[in-house]
């Protein structure tokens, strides 16, 4: 088995230049368009748009390190994940489908959130 090349300060530094970047474009655009009673949404969105980016591209970097068709199919569930993240980003200030802003929507959103979560400490984890 090959060992990564990413280190865990390489891996952390990733994550942080996602989530400030991520941060710098959503922060500014969440205060001017969403109104209070939509910031609990607006939060789990970016939460899990900065970890399933930083998942997608954790994906790409190793899946072009190694090649293994497992990996490519790995890369593609966090990719798809995050464009689905992104579009209900979107959608809470251009709405472009009806939303229902209910307890469903923060169960599964936040469901979300704790699978993208689980991944994200599975990376960091050392066994």
């Amino acid at each position: 088995m090959q060992k990564p090349t990413l280190s865990t300060k390489d891996k952390t530094n990733v994550l942080l230049i996602l989530a400030a970047a991520i941060l710098l474009i959503s922060v500014p655009i969440g205060f001017e368009k969403i109104d209070s009673s939509e910031r609990g949404y607006y939060a789990i969105h970016v939460v899990s748009l900065i970890f399933g980016s930083f998942l997608s591209v954790l994906g790409f970097l190793t899946y072009r390190e190694f090649k293994s068709t497992r990996l490519l199919m790995v890369f593609c569930a966090f990719v798809a994940i995050t464009i689905a993240e992104s579009t209900s980003w979107v959608n809470l200030f251009y709405p472009f489908f009806e939303n229902t802003y209910g307890i469903h929507g923060y169960v599964t959103h936040s469901l979300i959130l704790v699978m993208l979560s689980f991944f994200i400490i599975g990376v960091f984890r050392s066994d």
